[in-house]
């Protein structure tokens, strides 16, 4: 089951999906001046490709949209 990742370290938030068994997260960036993620430590999770609560096989791909943290 997806768990709600908004708000969390992206780091933090890939972390707590590979324990869950995911192994295909992406991160987005949400800032038009850095298309990457490059650090996800330095960033914050603003959205999630897939619903908290939903249960999906842990081939799925889930993206992680963040903005860099101030």
């Amino acid at each position: 089951m997806v768990p709600a990742l908004v708000g969390k370290n992206a780091a933090a938030a890939r972390i707590e999906l590979e324990q869950l068994g995911f192994r295909d997260v992406r991160f987005g960036s949400q800032e038009a001046g850095e298309p990457d993620v490059v650090l996800p430590q330095n960033w914050t999770v603003t959205r999630q490709s897939a619903a908290a609560g939903t249960r999906l096989a842990t081939t799925t791909q889930i993206v992680l949209t963040c903005a860099r943290r101030v």
